[in-house]
């Protein structure tokens, strides 16, 4: 079997706990043809086990640790920071390239759109309905690549131990207000193997319910938070019609003291620009038809 070759990207992975899934996603990464020339992982809580593994796992793999807990969305900003190339793939530490050949068509999305900011991978059927790429307004959240240079230019993400329901819409909407363009590709293709959860996560629930009050807060001018406390009920409508009725007491009652903990990081966008983000996450646009790499083995199979 031919070494594969490597190519100018990093690849990073946060760590939190879950040792089984992250080798996974690791052993996935080094399967692609090509691989990158450097992969990165943060252990988020210093868990020694975790860091065992992976030097087992590959001792060229670098290793970040920190001893707080910083969430994914902190453990992504040192990744980001640390990175050596300006292409940096992202994954959750349970999700990974479909195909074989994710980072060759990395490497041609930067080709051929030299201006984007980031570019956001499909992990559904629903993301590769339509092979156009196109200007989205929220990236994908287990697999996506970010230019470094580009996210040096916002704030990062907000440190938070469960990001749900914030990390994506903020990082979409930060750099949508300094002209940064996110790319969809539906044919750069991840696989998030998650497993679903059997019983209804009271504390998962408060926090999503926390976190949507927490972006407009955060990014939305003062005259506009009145369709904060909109999206906060449109949430809660949802989750109750799903079922998911635990913990939302509890996220309400969190609501006051996660905008008082996380108030430093508030940073208002334009009214101009909260509206234009509005109308390209509702409606985005083509940029073209998304066709496979001549030299890439065809289109990804469809799952």
């Amino acid at each position: 079997m031919l070494h594969p070759t490597s190519c100018a990207v990093t690849a990073i992975v946060p760590a939190c706990r879950r040792l089984e899934p992250l080798l996974t996603t690791l052993r996935r990464i080094q399967d692609c043809d090509p691989v990158p020339n450097e992969i990165v992982v943060h252990v988020d809580g210093d868990d020694e086990k975790i860091v065992a593994a992976v030097r087992g796992f590959n001792a060229g793999i670098r290793i970040l640790t920190s001893g707080a807990l910083l969430g994914p969305g902190g453990s992504r900003n040192r990744l980001v920071e640390a990175a050596k190339h300006e292409l940096v793939a992202n994954f959750d530490d349970d999700s990974f390239p479909e195909q074989p050949d994710y980072f060759a068509r990395v490497q041609m999305l930067a080709e051929r759109f030299p201006e984007a900011a980031m570019f956001s991978a499909a992990s559904h059927a629903k993301e590769w309905e339509s092979l156009q790429f196109q200007q989205i307004a929220l990236p994908s959240g287990c697999g996506s690549v970010f230019r470094k240079s580009w996210f040096q230019r916002i704030r990062g993400f907000v440190p938070l131990p469960i990001a749900y329901n914030m990390e994506e819409v903020d990082i979409g909407l930060q750099l949508h207000a300094v002209n940064g363009m996110i790319v969809h590709d539906p044919l750069l293709r991840v696989v998030h193997d998650r497993v679903p959860d059997t019983e209804i996560n009271a504390d998962m629930n408060a926090q999503i319910l926390a976190n949507t009050a927490l972006f407009p807060f955060l990014r939305f001018p003062i005259w506009f938070w009145p369709l904060g406390v909109w999206s906060v009920c449109r949430r809660l409508q949802w989750m109750i019609a799903q079922g998911w009725t635990k913990g939302l007491r509890h996220g309400l009652q969190m609501i006051p003291g996660r905008m008082q903990q996380y108030k430093t990081y508030r940073r208002a966008v334009s009214s101009r620009t909260l509206l234009s983000w509005l109308k390209l996450k509702r409606r985005p646009k083509d940029l073209g038809a998304a066709t496979p790499r001549p030299a890439g083995g065809g289109e990804p199979r469809r799952r």
